[in-house]
């Protein structure tokens, strides 16, 4: 199965690459420049950079979608619709109405991603078992990220080169994911029938994935609910980082295009595959949380970087930031496809990845427009002190990561007195 998924999920990505939100937030950034307000352009680069996690607030809907379904069936047909919201980014006009229209289509293609990555939780943990789950995945994962960062390093080349051509890229990422939608149709899932036998059992008992099940889930799972709560703060602050950057770059450092792109997305995708092998190590040799306490301080540190090189105009300082969230992000993709597993019971990992993917969503819809407001009181208020609102993803991040290590000792402490 591992080999069949392989060849999909890397087509996949190269749709995902231009629609992932650092670099659709440099071409919106780019391409709309002085056709609609700074402000509203810089809104609507909160939009797209977010939209990544935004979408999975429809979560609800793909679990209960796919729950007691085949799942390589509802896999493929979401695949190819998500190859034409893709496609739909290339017919929008260099207008104001454009603008409109591309965060319509990046919106639908993430929700139809979200949907994806929903279904695909449940694959994964069947096919693949815990002990070996991450080595497994990460190699899928590997494959994934090198066609985004392949894509994303074509559109900032193509952005300075000549911006308009750029959206032609997304017709031949749509006609790749359509090609991995057929191909996916080879994926098998071991013990199907066991998988579809839990849900049917689970249906029968706690009903469909829902609001109430969601409040079930956090209010019964006093483990999972804490670990939810820590990752709220910890993703929020990732979440705002991005549009703030985006914005930062190019007002206040005047980065072109290439170099946004390789900072926020080619080179941490690109580094993903030297650091996967050594998290997913890590992350078969204990629980989530004991994974995240490591982890995560690999994004505090790139803030911090960051930070600095923005707020003293040291352009060479971003370079080893964007290292350390490659670093990060390697690790990061494997606790958020898998961690959920570790508190799930069978039949119930696609419930859990649900009440995790949704939360995302939250996240999203609110983390990088509160960051973009802040960003603009603040050079409203005093002009050239933006990047001081840096600052607020560093503290989120920072109380996450603290909060995990504090998850952690009191595992360690409840482990010893049993």
């Amino acid at each position: 199965m591992y080999a069949r998924e392989m060849w999909p999920w890397a087509l996949l990505g190269i749709g995902c690459g231009l629609v992932e939100g650092g670099t659709v937030a440099v071409l919106v950034k780019r391409g709309f420049a002085g056709l609609v307000t700074p402000q509203a352009v810089d809104f609507a680069v909160a939009v797209v950079s977010g939209a990544p996690a935004l979408a999975n607030i429809s979560s609800f809907a793909w679990a209960n979608l796919a729950h007691g379904r085949a799942r390589v069936g509802v896999l493929a047909s979401i695949q190819a619709a998500f190859a034409v919201a893709v496609g739909l980014v290339a017919l929008a006009p260099i207008a104001p109405g454009g603008l409109a229209l591309t965060l319509m289509a990046v919106i639908v293609a993430r929700v139809l991603w979200a949907g994806i990555l929903t279904v695909r939780a449940a694959v994964w943990s069947a096919n693949y078992p815990r002990h070996v789950m991450a080595r497994i995945t990460s190699r899928i994962v590997m494959a994934s990220s090198l066609g985004i960062a392949l894509v994303a390093l074509l559109a900032g080349w193509i952005l300075d080169a000549h911006a308009r051509s750029a959206r032609w890229l997304y017709l031949f990422a749509s006609l790749c994911g359509l090609v991995a939608a057929l191909r996916y149709r080879a994926v098998r899932v071991r013990r199907e029938y066991q998988l579809l036998a839990a849900e049917a059992e689970i249906g029968a008992t706690d009903g469909a994935f829902s609001l109430s099940v969601f409040r079930q889930i956090l209010r019964e799972d006093a483990p999972f609910r804490s670990y939810m709560f820590w990752m709220s703060l910890y993703g929020s602050g990732n979440l705002m980082m991005t549009a703030q950057l985006v914005v930062l770059f190019s007002d206040r450092l005047h980065l072109g295009s290439l170099t946004q792109i390789l900072l926020l997305t080619v080179v941490p995708l690109l580094l993903m595959p030297l650091f996967l092998p050594a998290w997913a190590r890590l992350f078969d040799r204990g629980h989530i949380i004991e994974y995240r306490s490591r982890q995560c301080w690999a994004l505090v540190a790139a803030i911090v970087l960051l930070t600095i090189g923005v707020t003293l105009k040291l352009p060479w300082l971003l370079w080893p930031g964007a290292v350390l969230i490659g670093v990060s992000y390697a690790g990061a993709n494997l606790g958020w496809n898998l961690g959920h597993n570790d508190f799930a019971s069978p039949g119930r990992a696609q419930h859990y990845m649900g009440v995790h993917v949704t939360l995302t969503g939250v996240r999203g819809l609110i983390a990088p427009a509160l960051g973009m407001t802040c960003y603009e009181l603040v050079e409203w208020r005093w002009p050239g002190w933006g990047a001081a609102v840096l600052l607020l993803p560093l503290a989120l991040v920072t109380a996450g990561a603290l909060g995990f290590v504090s998850m952690q000792h009191t595992m360690r402490e409840t482990s010893v007195r049993r």
